[in-house]
């Protein structure tokens, strides 16, 4: 291989890196609105204002409870599933974080 092949090869990476970048960034955005809407639904869960809700169909008021094809957030187990999901994916992109920017785990020695 010649040195400006090798040069070709790794600017096509670094072009390449530059689009993933971008959607990296909007990936980032989406990811902290992500946070922002699961404060809101967790809000409601915690605070008792889904179960005042959910007794009160319990005790037989009616409530439109259609979605567009989604779970309603009334089911027993919409929310609380979406909490571990959010929860899981989060920890999964940290781990994956700390396990690139700790290059010198290994080589350290407490």
């Amino acid at each position: 291989m010649t040195t400006q092949t090798r040069i070709n090869e790794i600017q096509a990476i670094y072009k390449e890196w530059l689009t993933v970048h971008e959607k990296l960034q909007i990936a980032k955005q989406d990811l902290q609105k992500s946070v922002a809407l699961m404060k809101t639904l967790q809000d409601f869960y915690f605070n008792g204002e889904w179960r005042d809700i959910y007794e009160k169909i319990e005790n037989g008021e009616q409530f439109d409870l259609t979605t567009a094809g989604e779970y309603s957030v009334m089911s027993e187990d919409t929310l609380w599933n979406a909490f571990t999901e959010q929860e899981s994916l989060l920890w999964e992109q940290l781990r994956f974080a700390v396990k690139h920017l700790d290059k010198n785990k290994d080589d350290q020695t407490n």
